[in-house]
């Protein structure tokens, strides 16, 4: 039997022209990727959906002890809509696929092993499921790039891959996130008003960060109404509801839906950790985004984004109420979602098969070393809640209220402002909308209030001290810019015009940076009460010239400076020339 099995597949592979294998991992980007492979079998591509343990992320390691083939016979595959499971070297000699398409890059370097074990050669593509170009990716044995953007390719070209070897497609996104969703009536369907609707997609940060944001959201100031995303993880959804009511704060929060697509058009701004999963869909709905926390994991990707006006990238949780007013601001918002429309795309799954259409084109080129003058042109292509321990109503609509608003501290006579509240249009119970409120601060210590203000003083004297070198420089140059307009030095004053720019902008940055920090303290102080930079790195005193911008058209920065220092003296001379005169005469 097990013979007639693989014999079937053998007959199967033969009569296929070309097979991909799309590698991923256990996670959301399965769904999206299934969009890929359907589109290549429309094409006629033997397409499979191949899940990988995250064991083959030791395999590299282990290599170089001698143990690779041991480990990747050890490993386990499972195709999609098949059963069975078997080991991966295995699979490989059995199918010999045309192009391995891996979704993640710490997959990358121990594949690289992979023809010299099983003696099969495979053109492996890396195919960047959002927009993360991190170094793993670079540092690869890949042969070929599937990447979101030109700049993205010129990353990978810049560090000697060739250009026609990196395609550029938008990444692949679910297939529900690619429908048209009338937000308006999505909006109304959920029970939002026309107060502002933050997502927090709760499950994909720690549950440490979980309840700062928590507190951080409390501090929000405006009609702002937050809505967090635990995706049937119990452990989350315990984390919320501890926050909420330990700091007084009403919220809504949701599980595992099917029409995720729905909530995140819905919403104003999501709420997201870097290497947060739905980061290419949140962008194809044009929803901006703003990235919480440190991690090293999706940084590149948080940085682009926020280069690109698409997102906001706060690494500081202290200072995450700020920064969510901030971007809640009209302008601000209105041109993160222009951006967020620029940059996602809902047509990224035809766009990726469309590239691993041209990399199977070129398979048997592209397995070979490069000749010299083989990179002339770019290629471009165009359920159920599983938190069964507290079910919620079937009459509370899609979220579970959180949180009363009120201290469990203190009595109260008035109402909650953040229980059900029913709708009569529709006759559906839904959490009331948040009243514009004046913030009673309570859940928060005297002695956590302590500790979170020791760190912002030391942040404000930080900010101080950098805005009151800023002040010198910008002072000094405004002296420069008049002593060079005084002494007709043309190409002087231009510069001069340039360097007053630099640190007028760098006045204004560190000054908002240093109100941020006030405006926390004041709220930590208020909060404690009711319980009883990111600026640059770059010194502000380094003259900005002597730093460089890469331009070549710039005058030397030292000749600059040694004429500026000889105009300045001879101008001090001059003043004491006629000090001298005016006090002791000709």
């Amino acid at each position: 039997m097990d013979e007639f099995v693989e014999d079937s597949q053998q007959n199967d592979a033969k009569e296929a022209s070309t097979t991909v294998w799309i590698m991923v991992n256990r996670s959301t980007r399965e769904s999206a990727f299934e969009a890929v492979a359907e589109r290549l079998r429309a094409d006629g591509v033997d397409t499979q959906i191949v899940t990988l343990s995250d064991v083959i992320g030791s395999v590299a390691r282990d290599a170089f002890a001698g143990g690779a083939e041991r480990v990747l016979r050890g490993l386990r595959v499972a195709f999609q809509g098949r059963g069975l499971e078997e080991d991966f070297l295995g699979a490989v000699r059995r199918a010999r696929p045309d192009i391995l398409a891996v979704t993640n890059p710490r997959y990358a370097r121990a594949l690289g092993l992979l023809e010299s074990l099983s003696g099969i050669s495979t053109l492996q593509v890396g195919i960047l499921p959002d927009y993360n170009l991190s170094t793993d990716w670079i540092n690869s044995s890949l042969q070929a790039f599937v990447v979101p953007t030109e700049e993205h390719r010129g990353r990978l070209v810049a560090n000697g891959l060739l250009g026609e070897r990196v395609l550029v497609a938008s990444p692949a996104i679910e297939a529900g996130f690619a429908e048209d969703i009338d937000r308006a009536k999505a909006r109304k369907d959920l029970g939002f008003g026309d107060e502002q609707v933050v997502l927090v997609r709760a499950d994909s940060f720690p549950l440490q960060m979980v309840e700062k944001i928590v507190f951080q959201a409390k501090m929000v100031e405006g009609a702002v109404r937050f809505i967090f995303h635990h995706n049937g993880d119990g452990a989350c959804a315990a984390a919320l509801r501890r926050a909420a009511d330990q700091h007084a704060f009403a919220a809504g929060m949701f599980g595992k839906v099917s029409d995720l697509q729905r909530f995140v058009a819905a919403s104003d701004l999501v709420m997201a950790p870097p290497s947060d999963p739905y980061v290419a869909e949140t962008l194809a709905l044009g929803r901006p985004i703003l990235f919480v926390g440190g991690e090293d994991s999706g940084a590149a990707q948080a940085e682009f984004l926020s280069e690109a006006g698409a997102a906001r990238y706060v690494l500081d949780v202290l200072r995450l109420s700020s920064e969510i007013e901030r971007m809640l601001e009209p302008q601000t918002l209105s041109s993160a979602t222009e951006a967020a429309v620029s940059v996602g795309q809902q047509d990224g799954s035809a766009q990726t098969a469309a590239a691993l259409m041209i990399a199977l084109e070129n398979a048997d080129a592209w397995l070979h070393e490069p000749t010299p003058d083989a990179a002339k042109k770019a290629a471009k292509v165009g359920g159920a809640d599983a938190d069964s321990a507290r079910q919620e109503p079937a009459s509370s609509g899609p979220f579970e209220t959180i949180g009363n608003g009120r201290s469990t501290s203190t009595e109260s006579s008035s109402p909650a402002h953040a229980g059900t509240a029913q709708d009569d249009a529709s006759g559906s119970i839904r959490d009331a909308e948040p009243p514009a409120r004046k913030r009673s601060f309570t859940g928060i210590s005297v002695a956590e209030a302590k500790d979170q203000l020791a760190e912002l003083i030391l942040m404000e004297r930080d900010f101080e001290r950098r805005l009151g070198e800023a002040e010198k420089q910008r002072k000094r140059w405004e002296n420069r810019l008049e002593l060079a307009i005084e002494w007709k030095e043309t190409d002087l004053a231009e510069e001069a015009r340039d360097m007053l720019a630099g640190f007028v902008s760098d006045v204004h940055s560190l000054q908002r940076d240093l109100d941020d920090v006030r405006n926390q303290k004041s709220k930590l102080k208020r909060a404690a009460q009711g319980s009883s930079g990111s600026g640059s790195s770059r010194s502000a005193s380094e003259p900005r010239a002597l730093l460089g911008d890469g331009s070549s058209d710039r005058r030397d920065p030292r000749e600059v400076e040694d004429r500026f220092r000889k105009m300045e003296l001879d101008r001090d001379l001059d003043d004491l020339k006629d000090k001298l005169n005016r006090d002791f005469g000709d």
